[in-house]
């Protein structure tokens, strides 16, 4: 299915990493989650439903999940909306979407 950036950098203990069109794309939607007292961010850039780029820092247990969304052009439809509401939600997603084998 081709590749995607992808940067994974390790700073004195704090994870940061970037996926895909992580400076978003022209008519993108940018989906944010702050939280400096915890050293947590993420940003998720989505193009309509599909997520194309994201940014974390402070969060590696959604750096499979953001990497497998990007990469399987997996259109989110109403996961967008809880997305909006709770950025975390975005490994439900993910979970949602799986297919069994």
């Amino acid at each position: 299915q081709g590749c995607i950036a992808m940067n994974v950098l390790d700073t004195l203990g704090l994870i940061s990493s970037s996926f895909g069109q992580w400076m978003g794309v022209d008519g993108g939607e940018s989906i944010e989650l702050i939280a400096p007292e915890d050293y947590r961010y993420l940003n998720l850039q989505l193009a309509e439903d599909r997520l194309v780029g994201g940014t974390s820092l402070g969060l590696t247990q959604h750096v499979g999940v953001l990497r497998g969304l990007i990469q399987s052009k997996v259109r989110l439809g109403a996961w967008v909306e809880r997305i909006r509401k709770d950025p975390l939600r975005v490994v439900d997603a993910y979970v949602a979407h799986l297919k069994p084998v």
